[in-house]
């Protein structure tokens, strides 16, 4: 049963995505954020009815400029994160516009800004193996 101090740690997390920044979490312990997590992920992932109004909670708090929505883990450079429970979104700001990959699950840091390294990046570094 999700508590009022698991809902605080959601609402924390979903005004700062909204606003496209890493979620600051520093304001809750650390024991506080793993039992929100591990309320909301199971095995395989987030339960689909916490996902859907967390995702509402971004759109909401960012005016409907941003939303979260499901990417492929292939969409993610290497190295991937490792536990099934993972979460692979993509947070697009359609007003700036921007897009930022997000990991998110029952791990710490439970929501992890990553790099996005597509091919354009690629055509770009002349330093990058890849295009030698």
């Amino acid at each position: 049963m999700i508590t009022s101090d698991d809902e605080a740690v959601y609402l924390k997390a979903a005004r700062d995505l909204a606003r496209m920044t890493p979620p600051d979490l520093s304001g809750f312990s650390a024991r506080e954020i793993e039992i929100a997590m591990l309320r909301v992920f199971e095995r395989n992932g987030p339960q689909e009815g916490w996902l859907n109004e967390f995702r509402g909670r971004i759109k909401q708090a960012s005016e409907n400029a941003v939303r979260m929505e499901p990417a492929e883990r292939a969409d993610f450079p290497h190295p991937h994160e490792k536990s099934p429970a993972a979460s692979h979104q993509r947070l697009v700001d359609s007003v700036a516009p921007a897009t930022q990959l997000l990991v998110m699950g029952p791990f710490d840091p439970p929501f992890r800004f990553v790099p996005d390294s597509g091919p354009e990046e690629n055509q770009e570094n002349p330093e990058n193996p890849e295009n030698q």
